[in-house]
């Protein structure tokens, strides 16, 4: 090749390192600024008042001066109460229509939005990390305010489910969790999803975007992963809830979840996919769907139980 020849190709060669260079900052600008702006996609005008229930405003502070809008729901002869925590873009009013059931069953109910959603400020959604925290600042709320004594047990889907099991890898008085399709770390789920909904490759784009976001908020993201707390976990009831089909949330993810739990933990598989996990009346073989597999357990570990 003559020297002319050369010369052309290195320039050629530079220009494309420095252009996908450009792409791949620019690409990782834009992950890291997408993943702290989640906020609730849309809302729905409803309260307890609409199934006949009355209940109890209330707001906890959160971090970094984040304020939580919550519900008191209490029940009639209250057993228990479950701590509702919903998935990244929903809201309390999102998911009463479904947790509404526990209520029925005989336990008292809390359902906060998680930060930078519904009622809930914060200026970022951190996908775990200052959310766990939320939570158990919620709890401690709950326990001192409106518990009496009672069990306090969790109920959380998806990025709910997942700050479920750290907040309670936290708080050793969390009497049980169900965490249905939850993600077992926050780089785990950052890299499924880009690689499977949007086939940007995790290296360097996402991993740059992951090292932005954490220098932007402040979040470690090693430290939203369960394993950290899977010690904590490990003979305490917890019920995950999945699903062969939920492309967002592969069911290997919760069989490792439930080995790293050990025996107090069990998994339900059920016939859905993700969004669409929330089938309070359908028949799946072995009972009912995902809420009525979360009352049975949560009527075993605390023994009794209410006609439904």
């Amino acid at each position: 090749m003559s020297s002319e020849g050369l010369m052309a190709w290195v320039e050629v060669v530079g220009k494309v390192v420095m252009y996908g260079g450009i792409l791949v900052v620019a690409g990782s600008v834009v992950c890291s600024y997408l993943l702290t702006s989640y906020r609730t996609f849309s809302t729905f005008e409803v309260t307890p008042l609409d199934f006949g229930i009355g209940y109890e405003r209330f707001s906890v502070a959160g971090v970094q001066g984040a304020r939580l809008g919550c519900w008191y729901v209490p029940a009639e002869g209250m057993r228990g109460i479950v701590i509702v925590s919903h998935g990244i873009g929903d809201s309390k009013q999102g998911v009463l229509p479904y947790v509404v059931k526990f209520h029925r069953a005989g336990y008292g109910l809390v359902l906060y939005d998680l930060r930078r959603h519904g009622e809930s400020s914060g200026k970022y959604c951190t996908i775990g990390y200052y959310e766990t925290e939320d939570l158990v600042r919620v709890t401690a709320h709950v326990r001192r305010e409106y518990a009496d004594g009672k069990p306090i047990l969790y109920w959380g889907f998806s990025l709910g489910g997942t700050i479920s099991l750290l907040a309670a890898g936290r708080d050793e008085g969390v009497r049980a969790v169900v965490a249905q399709s939850p993600f077992p770390s926050l780089r785990e789920v950052v890299k499924h999803y880009a690689w499977v909904f949007y086939w940007i490759p995790p290296v360097p784009v996402v991993a740059l975007g992951l090292k932005l976001m954490e220098w932007r908020t402040g979040v470690r993201a090693e430290e939203v992963d369960v394993r950290v707390v899977a010690e904590k976990l490990r003979g305490r009831p917890v019920l995950l809830i999945g699903s062969e089909r939920d492309r967002q949330v592969p069911l290997r993810w919760l069989e490792g979840m439930k080995r790293e739990f050990g025996e107090g933990a069990e998994l339900v598989v059920g016939p859905y996919g993700h969004d669409d996990g929330f089938l309070t009346s359908e028949e799946v073989e072995g009972g009912c769907a995902d809420i009525d597999h979360a009352i049975a357990f949560f009527d075993r570990v605390i023994g009794g139980g209410k006609g439904r």
